[in-house]
């Protein structure tokens, strides 16, 4: 029977009847080549910026075999490479050290599944699953799980109360939950740090960019807008961007709406309003200034009566809105009682003549006094 190679160190398995007087020799290669698995290799593995496979020989030295294996290049690396161990059936774990040259990872690899990727100047600990054309190459320390009380230079790696572990000089503390020692020159620009984790975390990192557009402080620049002037001949416009309001250089302020104009209380019930047809409205009693302190100049109205019988009511269709309406024609009304018309300066039509409806109630009463005087005296004349 011909000798085999066993799988995973590739030494020789000697057949029945073989190698008789040599057998001995066989026997020292194999014990030697058990002491070169459990030892420590420095390999240019990479003799070109290229992939390579190292294959484990059969029944001789290999420093693939090696429990540790420093991989080096003859020049430097362009690109990542990847470095293949065959056979693809061998099943062992293996320390890689990339100590190639060009500052690239390298990637280790046994089959087309998955492989790992050893960066410059670090070491990992890889087992080869032996799969064949499948083979994986798992990380050893992926699937590790190290206990509270394991060690690394002396502190816990769990962190138990008390402790502290430096890492690259950085100090954790398991008592207050905190990493101690870092400075601005720590933290790198692509780390990008959410905004979210800085104090509550309730301001997004959209948010946080607004203050790259500030060129004071925030508080000043705030102040400012608040206490600067609106200003004239320029709409006001609200969120929505509609136009709101207007302030003219002859101290007239404009507002526009949509639909309605209202004053609500701080109850938000509706004191006071104005529709778009110009319909005044109001909850509660409109008032105008009459008091005797404001006057001069007062005399009773005389021929009350005459001059209400030379006014006229009216219907009429306004035409705005073709609303159908009561009142008088102002126009009318000014060549009998001209205190009675007022006039306005309209956007659209110009000068526009108004009446002050109000003030016909003195007009009315003084009428209705002379009715009165007359239906008296006829009464007195009929009695005698």
């Amino acid at each position: 029977m011909a000798s085999s190679y066993e799988n995973d160190l590739r030494l020789e398995e000697m057949g029945t009847g073989e190698q008789i007087g040599s057998w001995g020799t066989t026997t020292n290669t194999n014990l030697s080549l058990i002491a070169e698995a459990f030892s420590y290799q420095t390999e240019a593995t990479f003799s070109s910026d290229a992939d390579v496979t190292a294959t484990i020989a059969d029944g001789a030295s290999d420093k693939a075999r090696a429990f540790y294996l420093k991989v080096t290049s003859s020049g430097s690396l362009s690109a990542t490479r990847t470095l293949t161990i065959a056979p693809n059936t061998l099943s062992k774990v293996i320390f890689i050290e990339n100590a190639t040259s060009g500052s690239q990872s390298i990637n280790i690899s046994q089959g087309s599944g998955a492989n790992v990727t050893v960066g410059n100047g670090l070491t990992k600990a890889c087992i080869l699953d032996g799969g064949g054309s499948g083979a994986v190459v798992y990380d050893m320390f992926d699937k590790i799980d190290l206990g509270a009380n394991a060690k690394i230079n002396g502190g816990s790696f769990g962190i138990t109360a008390s402790e502290a572990v430096a890492l690259t000089n950085k100090t954790i503390d398991s008592d207050s939950n905190t990493i101690t020692n870092i400075v601005n020159a720590d933290i790198k620009a692509a780390a990008q740090i959410d905004a979210t984790k800085i104090a509550d975390g309730s301001v997004t990192s959209t948010e946080f960019q607004y203050i790259n557009t500030l060129s004071s402080n925030a508080q000043t620049q705030i102040s400012a807008k608040l206490n600067a002037a609106l200003p004239n001949d320029a709409w006001i416009s609200s969120a929505d961007g509609r136009q709101r309001l207007y302030f003219t250089t002859n101290a007239n302020t404009v507002m526009q709406f949509d639909t309605q104009w209202r004053v609500d209380n701080n109850s938000g019930s509706t004191m006071i309003s104005c529709d778009t047809s110009g319909n005044f409205t109001a909850t509660g009693n409109v008032g105008a200034y009459s008091d005797l302190a404001l006057k001069e100049d007062i005399y009773q109205i005389e021929n009350a009566l005459d001059k209400v019988k030379k006014l006229r009511g009216v219907h009429f269709t306004k035409k705005s809105n073709k609303s159908k309406e009561i009142g008088v024609v102002a126009n009318e009304v000014e060549k009998v009682v001209p205190e009675l018309v007022d006039e306005h300066e309209d956007k659209e039509l110009g000068t526009v003549k108004t009446m002050k409806y109000a003030n016909t109630v003195g007009l009315l009463i003084e009428a209705v006094k002379d009715l009165s005087k007359q239906v008296e005296e006829l009464k007195n004349a009929s009695s005698n």
